[in-house]
C-alpha cells in the first residue's frame, strides 16, 4: 500500500524523525476500529442518524452550536494564555485540573498569582467549571503543556 502527503508534510515529518510507517499504521487500525464500532451499534447508521435529526429542537442545537463554539474560543485562549502568559507551575496546574474535583480553579490559580498583585492581571479569563469555555480552555493548555513538559526537567 502506497500513500502520498503534501511535501510540505513530508519535510515536516522527516526533520523531527517521525516513524512514518508505524504512525500510519496506527491511525489506519484507529479509522478501521471506529468503522467497526459504527456497524456494530447499528446496520444502517444513516437511518439512525435522520430519525434522531428529528428529534432536536432548533433551541437545543443552536446552544450545542454555540457551546462548540464557546469551546473553540477557549481553546484558543487556552493557547494564547498557556504560550504568552502562565508560569510552568500555573500551565502543570491548568493540565492537571479534572472539573468536578471541586473547588473554584480561579481561587486555585491565585496563590501562583500572588506576586503579581501591583499588575492588573487581564490574561486570566472568567472561569466558570463545566462551562463549554472553560472545557475549550484547560484543553488548550493542556495541549501547551503536553508538548513543552518533557522539555522543562
Amino acid at each position: 500500500m502506497n500513500i502520498s502527503v503534501p511535501d510540505s508534510l513530508a519535510e515536516q515529518v522527516r526533520a523531527r524523525g517521525l516513524p512514518i510507517s508505524a504512525i500510519c499504521q496506527s491511525a489506519l487500525l484507529e479509522a478501521v476500529e471506529r468503522e467497526r464500532a459504527k456497524e456494530g451499534v447499528t446496520g444502517n447508521i444513516a437511518a439512525v442518524v435522520e430519525r434522531l435529526r428529528g428529534t432536536i429542537d432548533s433551541k437545543d442545537h443552536e446552544k450545542h452550536k454555540s457551546d462548540r463554539e464557546k469551546r473553540a474560543e477557549g481553546h484558543a485562549d487556552g493557547i494564547t494564555w498557556a504560550s504568552d502568559y502562565a508560569t510552568a507551575a500555573e500551565l502543570r496546574y491548568m493540565a492537571s485540573y479534572k472539573p468536578g474535583n471541586g473547588g473554584n480553579p480561579l481561587r486555585s490559580l491565585f496563590p501562583f498569582m500572588s506576586d503579581k498583585k501591583n499588575e492588573k492581571v487581564t490574561h486570566v479569563p472568567p472561569i466558570k467549571p463545566q462551562d463549554p469555555y472553560w472545557d475549550g480552555f484547560i484543553a488548550g493548555a493542556g495541549e501547551v503543556w503536553g508538548a513543552v513538559a518533557d522539555q522543562l526537567h
